[in-house]
């Protein structure tokens, strides 16, 4: 699924995509923005973004585990997501 949204500040898009088991999610954000993202997981830990732990990722912060997913906020930029 691909979805995009032109913003005030410039276009947002989305896209979930399934790889085998994996899900994968990319997000983009324009600058001077941000947003909240919610990739289904069982612990934040176990997500990665650009191929490390999300929670250590640049421009991500884990802000909680909400009805199955890791919350995280991110700022202007490009985000590559998996879950699993």
């Amino acid at each position: 699924m691909k979805a995009s949204y032109d913003s005030i500040h410039g276009r947002i898009e989305s896209n979930w995509r399934r790889e085998g088991g994996t899900l994968r999610l990319s997000v983009t954000i324009p600058a001077n923005t941000t947003a909240t993202v919610y990739v289904p997981a069982k612990d934040a830990a176990a997500v990665p973004e650009g191929g490390k732990p999300a929670v250590k990722a640049d421009g991500v912060r884990f802000l909680r585990m909400e009805d199955g997913a890791a919350v995280f906020a991110i700022g202007s930029g490009t985000y590559e997501f998996a879950a699993r």
